[in-house]
């Protein structure tokens, strides 16, 4: 049987959820508090299990159409001595080749494949939910209402309606200041060769995506509410790296004066039920990993496929199918989350003696060493990656 979802938040989660769904031939929703879609946005890599679940949907030809090229990465320190360099040729040489491509082109990517498959409300949010025994009432921001099956909230870190229906869910402070954006600007780099600076409290990496364009990202250990550092992250932004060569500090000044960017506080959400009934977190509304975790975009979309896995086994028993998809998510968020504390110790070392020993331990480590770091951690085990397997330990409760 056939039902109607409805998907708050239209970024990588949601348009992944929306996309399998409705192939499933169920009638889809979407709503989302932007009044449209922008293709800018900061840069992303989509890893790993991501990238096998974009090839399923069908959007590899379009995915690759869209992305930015990489091939090597130079780790340095503040006087560009090179701790170590990565090929990513090399490195990713047994799993799937990551994918560089901005926010806002993924989004492109997921929406045109849906687009017409779905209702998509823009500039449109949930008021309020009204839960009955078999449905539940939505009432929107426009003044709508709608019967649905399912709600998948998919709004992001900092999602509203998570905050409302779930107690259970804490977000924690990472304490740690993003900034990203790109610039457009000729430049006499190499397209594809990054370099990132690591640095006591702080790391800024350099990405030429094209002759004219230069994406850029930091991060900065801050301890100030979200709203003071949006206020103050320019002079942030320029003390922080008020000592680097004045290439770099030109770049940021550019940045800053002509550049899109974005600004964010790093925070993790912790969801000890991704589930309320017949609402349910999806990505980032339910277990945002950081950025720092490097896999942020393939734990929502994997987050996505696995939602829809379940519905498609119990069409007909949406809380079970929830309460599995739940079973099965907890584990590996923990994995990444964990994955993501692991790289702030180490890509943003507190002190200058954290600093001398992570620089001194990646430098030497072997090549065999580098590649477990870099790679271990971002994929998943066989039986997580087939769903198929999983469905009927996870509605033991085995998973």
């Amino acid at each position: 049987m056939k039902k109607h979802i409805l998907i708050t938040g239209a970024g990588i989660a949601g348009l992944t959820a929306a996309n399998f769904l409705a192939k499933q031939g169920h009638t889809i929703t979407v709503i989302d508090r932007s009044t449209s879609f922008d293709k800018a946005g900061f840069l992303i890599s989509l890893k790993s299990f991501g990238v096998k679940i974009m090839e399923e949907l069908g959007l590899t030809k379009n995915l690759q159409a869209a992305s930015s090229p990489s091939e090597t990465v130079h780790f340095v320190e503040t006087n560009e001595d090179i701790i170590r360099s990565i090929d990513y040729d090399k490195m990713n040489k047994n799993i799937e080749r990551s994918v560089l491509i901005s926010r806002g082109g993924l989004h492109q990517v997921l929406y045109e494949a849906i687009k017409n498959d779905v209702h998509i409300l823009f500039d449109t949010t949930i008021s309020q939910l009204e839960e009955r025994e078999d449905y539940t009432n939505v009432t929107l921001s426009n003044g709508s209402t709608l019967t649905v099956d399912l709600v998948i909230v998919s709004e992001g870190l900092r999602s509203a309606t998570r905050e409302r229906y779930f107690s259970n869910a804490q977000l924690e402070d990472f304490n740690t200041l993003y900034v990203g954006g790109k610039l457009k600007q000729r430049h006499n780099k190499q397209v594809g060769v990054f370099k990132v600076y690591i640095d006591v409290d702080r790391m800024l990496s350099i990405y030429p995506i094209a002759q004219d364009e230069i994406a850029i990202q930091c991060y900065i250990r801050r301890s100030e509410d979200i709203g003071t550092l949006k206020n103050n992250a320019p002079s942030i932004l320029k003390n922080a790296f008020g000592n680097y060569n004045a290439e770099v500090q030109q770049l940021l000044d550019s940045l800053l004066d002509d550049g899109l960017f974005f600004i964010d506080k790093m925070g993790m959400v912790h969801a000890t039920n991704l589930v309320n009934g017949r609402v349910v977190l999806l990505g980032d509304a339910g277990y945002c990993p950081t950025a720092l975790s490097g896999m942020g975009a393939s734990l929502s979309i994997y987050g996505a496929k696995a939602m829809a896995h379940f519905i498609g086994e119990y069409p007909n028993d949406i809380l079970t199918a929830c309460k599995n998809y739940n079973t099965l998510m907890q584990p590996i968020i923990e994995k990444f989350q964990t994955n993501a504390k692991n790289n702030a110790a180490s890509f943003l070392p507190k002190s200058e003696a954290d600093l001398e020993k992570f620089v001194e331990s990646f430098r030497n480590a072997s090549a065999i060493d580098v590649q477990k770091i870099m790679t271990d951690p971002i994929v998943l085990t066989k039986e997580q990656e087939d769903l198929s397997k999983l469905a009927i330990s996870a509605a033991a409760g085995d998973v």
